[in-house]
């Protein structure tokens, strides 16, 4: 049976902190034999709808959004219009769920930037599709633990997110999935998804790190970067395919 290589959480540079333009993502892709790319900036689509637009008829490009709501991170995927950050987080999910798309909590456990949701991901647990189970960046194991251990509790199925926001840093981790046509079969192809984890090597950390010094500087971080501001803190309150 044909299964279709998916990268979920994948940044473009319509995202501040990321410097994959559209067309180095599609040559990646090509490189790397990824069938199905999951766009989710901060914030924005822009990005996501330009990939769709250029992209060939062996890459499949999903239009997703990274929204920074009041209490974290969310992502809508399947979506039609941006939705604007800085909501209550049962808002941004019912948005989400307005327009037909899918609500993913991406690295629920997570402390650093304040972009996890943490207990905050009880308020939508009946608006949750999938859960974001393991996020190849990060560094400590502590939040995946946390997040595996909840999508199972509540019966959610879980996926891995590359979280990619430096070059040639695409299939880190990624999803074997039996080929979809909208988000009903999306949700069904994912709960038996051959999961392929993996994690970001000490290279892409050490960008990461450059790029959070220079901007804590002032700086502007490389000549890539930036092309939509993104709202990263909280507001105040293995294998190959079977068949």
């Amino acid at each position: 049976m044909t299964q279709w290589k998916t990268v979920l959480h994948v940044h473009t540079d319509s995202s501040e902190d990321s410097e994959n333009t559209v067309s180095h993502l599609v040559e990646s892709a090509g490189r790397e034999g990824v069938d199905c790319l999951i766009v989710t900036d901060h914030n924005s689509i822009e990005g996501a709808r330009e990939l769709a637009r250029v992209a060939g008829s062996d890459l499949r490009v999903i239009v997703g959004e990274e929204i920074s709501t009041r209490q974290g991170h969310l992502i809508g995927v399947f979506l039609t219009e941006r939705i604007p950050p800085r909501m209550d987080v049962r808002t941004t999910a019912e948005a989400i769920k307005g327009q037909g798309g899918l609500v993913v909590v991406p690295h629920p456990f997570n402390v650093l930037f304040d972009c996890g949701l943490r207990g905050a991901v009880r308020k939508i647990l009946d608006l949750i599709d999938v859960v974001e189970i393991s996020n190849a960046q990060n560094i400590s194991p502590l939040p995946d633990f946390l997040a595996r251990r909840f999508a199972r509790r509540h019966g959610f199925p879980g996926l891995v997110g590359v979280d990619s926001h430096h070059r040639n840093s695409l299939t880190a981790c990624y999803q074997w999935m039996r080929p979809f046509e909208g988000p009903a079969e999306f949700l069904a192809a994912a709960r038996d998804a051959q999961l392929v984890f993996g994690c970001h090597t000490f290279g892409y950390f050490m960008r990461s790190a450059v790029f959070e010094a220079r901007k804590c500087l002032g700086l502007r971080p490389t000549a890539r970067y930036g092309r939509q501001n993104c709202d990263i803190g909280r507001e105040p309150d293995d294998t190959t395919p079977k068949g």
